[in-house]
C-alpha cells in the first residue's frame, strides 16, 4: 500500500527561514492561487516583488487551527524584463505602466488533507494578510457532484486592455453590419482581412476575458482546466503579469478559491517582442525560456517515474475524475511544409495522413541544444506516449472518469484543421494529434479538450464505429481571437471548407445571430460567437444496484447587451443550444482498505476520544462485511494526548482476507477550560500612586477542564497606576483580561473590570499672607506637606494663564487653588482658598463711560462722570485722571486710571474703560451722468469720482464706494440707479442715489453681403462681416426667425428681406441692416420624343444634353438626334442664371431604330438572313467582353435567353437561333474597352 510522508494533520510543508525587507505597500506580486495535483492534493502558490518572510495558517470550517508555519521564499531568476519589454509602446496605455518589479520570489505550499474538507487559509507576506477558502477534492467513492470549467486561449498581454479583435462573420454570412457603421467603428474599430472590412468585437480582450471569469467565479467550480495558450507569449513576461492580474490579482482572484489544471500551448514557447521563436537579448532561446516560466508558475510535487520531461504532461485525480494533461507542442520526426515540396497539395476535403509534427517554428534538436529538457514527442514509442498508455490503463482499471486535455485540436473545422500537405495549411496544425485517438477510445476517454483554433466546436469521433466514441471540444474562446470555421479560400470564400467530418456543432455555424434592425443602428440581441467556456457537471445517481455518473456538457457564452448607441448595458451568461448529457455506468472495484499515514482525533468534554474507521480509512467500504480493530484503542483519553503509534487490522468477513497497517494517531485536546469570576473593587490612594491586583481580587472559582486539574492564571494588567486614573472624576474603571490556560495550551479569556475609589491620605494647603484691599495685590502660597510640582493655577475654576510657582500675587477676589502633580505621578489639586475684599474710603467707580465727539471732533471726561455717586462724602480725598481730553484719534475703548489719595499717605488706583464715539455721519453731495456704451466692447467702467460733487466729515472719510463699477449690454437704453456710499472712520454711513442714462455706440458694425437674386429651389450664400469678432445669434427673413441658422453665412433658397442678430465677442448684441434678395424662377417643361429626335422646350435658354448622366460634348442645341439606347436629359439655363435639368427619357431599341437602324461596321454577322445558326465576328482589334452580348426583338424586348451559345472566343460567337420567331432583331455587344456595337439580324 502506497505510503506518503506527512506532517501533523496531513500537511506537507517546506520551511526555511527567510529575511524580510519591506519595500512596497502591497508585497504580493501574485496573490495565492490553487492547483490540484496528484491524487486529491492541492498546492497554494504566491509570488512577492521582493525578498520577504511569509507564513501560512490553515483553519477548519469551525475555526480550529490545522497548521501554522513559515514558508520559504524561492528565487526565480527566469522571471525578468528585457529592454524590449521595458521600452515597448502600446497605443492607449501609459508607457511601462504594466511593468512590475525586477525581482520575483516564489512561495509554494503543498496541502494533503482528507477529501471534501473545507479549508480556510491566511497567507501572511511581509506583514500583510491574504485570506481565502477552498475545499479539498472529493472522495473517489463517496462523491456526489463535481463541476469543472474548460476554456483555452486567454492569450493575455497588456495590449489586450485596449484591443478589440476582428469579429469574423458566421451565420448569417452577411450581417446587417456587413458595411461597418461609423458609430460601430468609433466605438470598437474595424479590421481589414484579405481586402474585406470586418467589424471588431464589442468587448476588448481584457473585458471579454474578465467577464468570462466573472461568470465562472459565480458558478463556484471545483476546478478549471486550460488546454494551452494561457498567455500571448510565455517568453514575454508582461503576458504572465496580465494573466495573474485577471486570475489572482488586481482584476480577479478566482484561482484563490478553485484550482487550475493548465496545459502547454504553442504561445507558451513564443517570445513576442523579444524575438518570437528566436533568442532574446540575454541569449536565451525563447521556447526554452517560455516553457521554463510555465513550470515556474505551475510545477507541483511529483513522484512519477515515467514522467521524464518535468511536468509537460501530468495526471490529476480529482475524486472519480482523472485529468490527463498532454504536451502537443512538438512531434517527431520534425516536419514542415517544405517536406512536401514537389508533391501534389491536397485540396478541398482530401485527406491522406495526419502528419507527425504540430509546428515548424523550432525542432526537437534545436530545443535540446538550447538546454531544454522538458520537450517530448507524443507519437507511439515516445516517452509521453508510454506515460499516457500507462496512466490510461491505471485510471481505466480503477474505474475513473477519464478526460484528456492538450492544445492542438485534432479534429477541427478551424484554420488549423487541415494537415501540413494541404494547400490551405497555415502551419501549427492539429491533425498529428489524431495518432492518439485509437488509444484514447480504447481506454474509454469521455472527452478531449483543446483550443488553438479559437473556435467553440464539438466533434464526436468514433473511428472504429463501435458506437462508443469521444467528444472533442475546441474551447479556445477564453478571451483572444473570434475566428470562424475555415473557408474555401482558393475556391469560393463564401463557402465553409467543412473539412472536419466529425463536426456536430460550432458557435460559428450553428448559432445564428439575431439582430434588431428597427432602431437607428442594428443591435445584436442573441446568437453568434462570443467569448465563453464549457461547463462540465458530473452528478452521481443510482438505478437499482448500479451507480451512474451523469456528465452534462454546457457551452456557455458571454453575451454583451448593447443599446441603440452601442453602449454596453450589461454582460449576461447565456447557453448555446448544444447541451449534451452522457450517462456513464460506474464500475465499483473490489474494496481494499487504505489506511491514512496519520490521523487526528479530538477529546470531548469528558476527556474521551474514539478512533473509528471513518477516521483512519481513505475510503469506506459499502455494506457491513468489513470489521476493523485497533491496538491500542479504540478509546483514548487525556493520558494519550500527543503522538501514538496505532496498529490497525482490517478484515473482510466474506473472504476472510486481512490487512495489517499502522498509522500515527494524534490525540488532540482543543477544549478550553471554564471558570467564573467577579469584578474587583479597590481603594486607590493618589499619594501612593499604584496598587497591585491578583486572582483573589476577582474571586475566581470553579475552574473546570476535560483533562487538566492545574492551570496557569494570567492577568493581563495586574499593576494599576496613576495613568489609569481619570483626574477629573472621583473613581476609575479599568478593564482587565483574565486568561486561564490548561495543560494542552487551550485558553479561555474573560474581560473583567477593576472599579477604583479614589482617595487622598494627605493634601497640600494654600494660605494668604495679608489682607486684600481694592486696588492692591496680595500673595498666596502653597504648603510643604507633600512632594509635588505645580502644573497650573485656577481662580473660580478658570485657568490663570502664565502663572507658575508655589506662590503667586493676585489682585482679584475669588476661590483659588493649584493643580499639582504629586511625586507618586498622580495629578490632583491643593486645598481651595477664598480671597475676599476689604471696603474702600470712596464710592465705586463706573466700569464703562461713553464720550461722544462733537462736530469739531472733540470730547472731555469730567470727575463727576467717573464715580457712581457725586459729590464724594470724604472731601479730603485728592482726585486726578490719567487722561481727560479726547479727539478723533482716540476713537474706541481707552483705559483711564483714576488716582485717589488721602491725608495719611494711602493711595488707590481704579481703572475705568472710556469709549470714545463718533455719531455724526459724512455730508455727501452727488451728480447724475449720461454715458455711451461701445457695443463691440460690451462694458464701460464707472468711476466713483465722476458721481461726487463734495463729501466732508467731523473726523475723517474712510471710503466712498459705488454700488456698480461698470455698465454692460443689459443696461443699454435704460436709466439705471447707482448707490454712492460714504463711510467715515467711525463707521457712520451716508448713502445717496445717482442716475446714469446709457446709450449705444457701434464703432465696428456688422454688414451683410451676397447676391441680390436667387433661383427658386436653388441656393445662394449671404455672408456677415465686420472688423470686430462676433458670433451669430439668429437670422431672420421678413422679420421671422430662421430655425437653426447661427452661422456667419446663410444658405438661402428664396428671396426676401434678410437681417441678422449678432453678438460681438464677449460683448453686446447688434442687429444688422436689412438685405433685400429677389426670387427668380427655374426653367421648366419636358423633353418631346419625335422618333429618334429629342426636343427641349423653346425659350430664351441655353441647352446642354446628357446621356446616362454623362455630358454629350457639342450637344447644345434645342434638339438632339439619338443614335444609341440610353437615358437622355437636357439642362436649361435662363437669363437669370437659373439652371434646371429636365426629367430624363429612356430611348429603347424600338425608339432608336425607327425609322432606320445604325449598324456598327466592326461587327460581321453571317449568314444573314439566317434560320438555324449564325456567327458574329469582331473585325480589326475589337475584343468581346465576357457575357456582354444581348439580343432584342423589334419591340425592344430582350430575347437573349431564347438563343444558345454554341462556340465562343474573344473575337467571335456562334449562336443557335432556331427558337427565335421570324423577324428582325438587334444584336448589341460590349467590347473590353467598354464600347457598345450594334448589328441587325434577320431571322427566317
Amino acid at each position: 500500500m502506497k505510503k506518503q510522508l506527512l506532517f501533523i494533520l496531513g500537511l506537507l510543508v517546506f520551511m526555511v527561514l527567510a529575511s524580510h525587507r519591506p519595500t512596497e505597500v502591497n508585497p504580493f506580486r501574485v496573490y495565492p492561487y490553487l492547483q490540484a495535483y496528484g491524487e486529491g492534493k492541492m498546492q497554494l502558490t504566491w509570488f512577492s516583488n521582493s525578498l520577504a518572510t511569509s507564513s501560512i495558517k490553515l483553519l477548519s470550517a469551525t475555526g480550529s487551527v490545522m497548521y501554522e508555519g513559515a514558508v520559504t521564499a524561492e528565487s526565480v531568476p527566469e522571471i525578468y524584463y528585457t529592454s524590449a519589454e521595458k521600452n515597448q509602446q502600446i497605443d492607449g496605455l501609459e508607457q511601462g505602466s504594466w511593468i512590475q518589479s525586477e525581482q520575483a520570489f516564489r512561495f509554494r505550499f503543498p496541502i494533503d488533507l482528507p477529501a471534501d474538507v473545507q479549508v480556510n487559509y491566511i497567507v501572511t507576506l511581509a506583514g500583510l494578510n491574504y485570506s481565502g477558502t477552498f475545499t479539498m477534492p472529493s472522495s473517489k467513492s463517496s462523491w456526489e457532484k463535481i463541476r469543472f470549467i474548460a476554456l483555452a486561449d486567454s492569450e493575455t498581454d497588456p495590449r489586450g486592455r485596449v484591443t478589440n479583435r476582428a469579429w469574423y462573420p458566421g451565420t448569417p454570412l452577411f450581417r446587417p453590419i456587413t458595411t461597418v457603421p461609423e458609430l460601430w467603428k468609433q466605438k470598437f474599430g474595424s479590421t481589414i482581412e484579405q481586402g474585406i472590412e470586418l467589424p471588431n468585437y464589442m468587448l476588448t480582450e481584457e473585458k471579454g476575458y474578465n467577464e468570462n471569469l466573472r461568470i465562472i467565479n459565480a458558478r463556484n467550480p471545483n476546478f478549471i482546466i486550460m488546454p494551452g495558450d494561457l498567455v500571448q507569449g510565455a517568453g514575454y513576461q508582461p503576458a504572465w503579469d496580465e494573466f495573474f492580474r485577471q486570475n489572482a490579482g488586481e482584476l480577479g482572484t478566482g484561482l484563490s478559491r478553485y484550482a487550475i489544471i493548465p496545459a502547454l500551448g504553442n504561445w507558451e514557447a513564443f517570445g513576442a517582442v523579444n524575438g518570437g521563436y528566436g533568442t532574446n537579448e540575454k541569449g536565451e532561446f525563447l521556447p526554452v525560456l517560455g516553457r521554463k516560466r510555465f513550470h515556474t508558475y505551475f510545477e507541483t510535487p511529483t513522484e512519477d517515474p515515467l514522467q521524464k520531461h518535468r511536468q509537460s504532461y501530468y495526471r490529476v485525480d480529482y475524486g472519480p475524475v482523472t485529468i490527463l494533461t498532454l504536451d502537443s507542442s512538438n512531434g517527431t520526426p520534425d516536419q514542415t511544409e517544405a517536406d512536401f515540396d514537389g508533391q501534389p497539395k491536397l485540396s478541398g476535403k482530401e485527406f491522406t495522413l495526419p502528419g507527425t509534427d504540430t509546428q515548424e517554428n523550432y525542432t526537437d534538436s534545436q530545443y535540446k541544444a538550447a538546454g531544454g529538457n522538458d520537450l517530448s514527442s507524443f507519437g507511439p514509442g515516445s516517452d509521453q506516449y508510454i506515460w499516457l498508455e500507462d496512466n490510461l490503463k491505471d485510471a481505466s482499471e480503477a474505474g475513473q472518469l477519464i478526460f484528456v486535455q492538450y492544445h492542438h485540436i485534432a479534429f477541427s473545422s478551424g484554420e488549423h484543421g487541415v494537415p501540413l500537405n494541404h494547400e490551405l495549411s497555415i502551419g501549427q496544425v492539429g491533425t498529428p494529434m489524431r495518432v492518439l485517438n485509437p488509444m484514447l477510445e480504447e481506454y474509454g476517454v469521455i472527452a478531449v479538450f483543446s483550443g488553438h483554433d479559437e473556435l467553440f466546436e464539438r466533434s464526436f469521433v468514433d473511428e472504429d464505429s463501435d458506437g462508443k466514441g469521444i467528444m472533442y471540444y475546441d474551447v479556445g474562446v477564453a478571451g483572444d481571437g473570434m475566428r470562424g470555421e475555415k473557408r474555401d479560400w482558393l475556391g469560393n470564400p463564401l463557402n465553409t471548407l467543412d473539412y472536419n467530418p466529425y463536426r456536430m456543432w460550432s458557435a460559428d455555424q450553428s448559432s445564428a445571430e439575431e439582430w434588431d434592425t428597427s432602431g437607428a443602428n442594428p443591435v445584436l440581441t442573441d446568437g453568434g460567437k462570443h467569448y465563453g467556456h464549457l461547463e462540465v457537471n458530473l452528478e452521481k445517481t443510482k438505478e437499482g444496484n448500479q451507480e451512474f455518473a451523469l456528465v452534462n456538457f454546457t457551452p456557455v457564452y458571454v453575451f454583451p447587451v448593447m443599446d441603440q448607441n452601442y453602449n454596453l448595458q450589461q454582460v449576461e451568461r447565456r447557453v448555446y443550444k448544444d447541451e449534451v448529457s452522457l450517462k456513464i455506468p460506474l464500475r465499483v472495484a473490489a474494496f481494499e482498505p487504505e489506511v491514512k499515514d496519520s490521523v487526528a482525533i479530538y477529546l470531548n468534554h469528558e476527556g474521551e476520544g474514539y478512533l473509528t474507521a471513518l477516521d483512519f480509512l481513505e475510503d469506506m467500504p459499502e455494506g457491513n462485511y468489513f470489521v476493523f480493530s485497533t491496538d491500542p484503542g479504540p478509546e483514548f483519553g487525556c493520558d494519550d494526548i500527543g503522538l501514538n503509534e496505532v496498529k490497525i487490522t482490517s478484515k473482510n468477513t466474506s473472504t476472510g482476507q486481512e490487512w495489517m497497517d499502522q498509522t500515527r494517531l494524534y490525540v488532540l485536546d482543543t477544549i478550553a477550560p471554564t471558570f467564573t469570576y467577579a469584578n474587583a473593587y479597590e481603594a486607590f490612594d493618589l499619594v501612593s500612586g499604584s496598587i497591585t491586583i491578583g486572582g483573589p481580587d476577582f474571586a475566581i472559582w470553579d475552574p473546570l477542564d476535560n483533562c487538566s486539574t492545574s492551570f496557569d492564571l494570567i492577568i493581563e494588567k495586574n499593576n494599576i497606576t496613576c495613568e489609569d486614573i481619570d483626574e477629573e472624576s472621583g473613581y476609575a474603571e479599568v478593564p482587565v483580561k483574565i486568561t486561564l490556560k490548561d495543560n494542552s495550551g487551550n485558553s479561555t479569556v474573560e474581560k473583567a473590570k477593576v472599579f477604583l475609589n479614589i482617595i487622598e491620605s494627605k493634601t497640600v494647603s494654600l494660605e494668604n499672607t495679608e489682607e486684600f484691599y481694592e486696588g492692591q495685590t496680595v500673595k498666596i502660597e502653597l504648603g510643604e506637606e507633600l512632594g509635588y510640582e505645580v502644573l497650573a493655577w485656577y481662580r473660580n475654576g478658570e485657568l490663570l494663564a502664565d502663572l507658575q510657582g508655589k506662590s503667586i500675587e493676585i489682585d482679584k477676589v475669588g476661590n483659588y487653588y493649584a493643580k499639582i502633580r504629586l511625586s507618586s505621578g498622580c495629578i490632583t489639586r491643593s486645598q481651595t482658598l477664598e480671597i475676599s475684599l476689604n471696603p474702600n474710603p470712596y464710592p465705586p467707580v463706573k466700569e464703562r463711560i461713553e464720550l461722544v465727539l462733537n462736530e469739531s471732533g472733540q470730547a472731555e471726561l469730567l470727575l463727576e462722570d467717573v464715580f457712581q455717586s457725586w459729590p464724594l462724602e470724604n472731601e479730603d480725598l485728592i482726585l486726578s485722571l490719567s487722561k481727560s481730553e479726547f479727539t478723533c484719534e482716540d476713537l474706541g475703548a481707552q483705559e483711564v486710571i483714576v488716582i485717589i489719595q488721602d491725608g495719611s499717605g494711602n493711595d488707590w488706583e481704579e481703572k475705568i474703560e472710556v469709549v470714545v464715539l463718533d455719531e455724526m455721519a459724512p455730508i455727501l453731495e452727488t451728480k447724475n451722468l449720461e454715458l455711451e456704451l461701445d457695443l463691440t466692447l460690451g462694458a464701460l467702467q464707472l468711476k466713483t469720482e465722476d458721481f461726487i460733487e463734495s463729501v466732508t466729515d467731523n473726523c475723517e472719510i474712510k471710503e466712498v464706494t459705488i454700488s456698480r463699477t461698470q455698465i454692460t449690454c443689459e443696461d443699454l437704453g435704460k436709466e439705471i440707479g447707482v448707490e454712492i456710499r460714504a463711510v467715515d472712520i467711525a463707521g457712520n454711513v451716508t448713502e445717496k442715489t445717482a442716475q446714469v442714462m446709457v446709450k449705444s455706440l457701434s464703432t465696428k458694425p456688422v454688414s451683410i453681403s451676397g447676391p441680390e437674386l436667387v433661383c427658386i429651389g436653388d441656393t445662394q450664400i449671404l455672408t456677415l462681416a465686420s472688423e470686430a469678432d462676433f458670433e451669430v445669434v439668429r437670422w431672420r427673413r421678413n422679420g421671422t426667425e430662421i430655425s437653426g441658422a447661427t452661422g456667419k453665412t446663410l444658405e438661402i433658397e428664396e428671396g426676401g428681406s434678410y437681417h441678422a442678430i449678432v453678438r460681438y465677442a464677449g460683448a453686446c448684441l447688434f442687429e444688422t441692416e436689412k438685405f433685400e434678395v429677389v426670387s427668380a424662377a427655374f426653367p421648366s417643361g419636358e423633353i418631346v420624343e419625335d422618333g429618334n429626335i429629342l426636343r427641349a422646350p423653346e425659350g430664351d435658354f441655353t441647352y446642354q444634353w446628357y446621356k446616362n448622366g454623362e455630358k454629350i460634348d457639342g450637344a447644345i442645341s434645342r434638339s438632339l438626334e439619338v443614335q444609341s439606347m440610353g437615358e437622355y436629359s437636357v439642362e436649361l439655363k435662363n437669363t437669370a442664371g437659373c439652371e434646371t435639368r429636365l426629367a430624363a427619357v429612356t430611348m429603347t431599341i424600338s425608339g432608336i431604330f425607327n425609322p432606320g437602324i445604325l449598324v456598327s461596321e466592326e461587327l460581321k454577322i453571317y449568314p444573314n438572313p439566317a434560320s438555324a445558326e449564325v456567327e458574329i465576328q469582331a473585325l480589326g482589334d475589337l475584343k468581346f467582353a465576357e457575357n456582354s452580348m444581348r439580343i432584342y426583338n423589334s419591340s425592344g424586348r430582350e430575347v437573349s435567353s431564347s438563343v444558345e451559345v454554341i462556340r465562343q472566343s474573344s473575337s467571335s460567337v456562334s449562336l443557335a437561333i432556331a427558337r427565335l420567331s421570324a423577324g428582325t432583331y438587334v444584336i448589341m455587344v460590349e467590347s473590353r474597352d467598354n464600347r457598345v456595337f450594334v448589328g441587325k439580324l434577320i431571322k427566317q
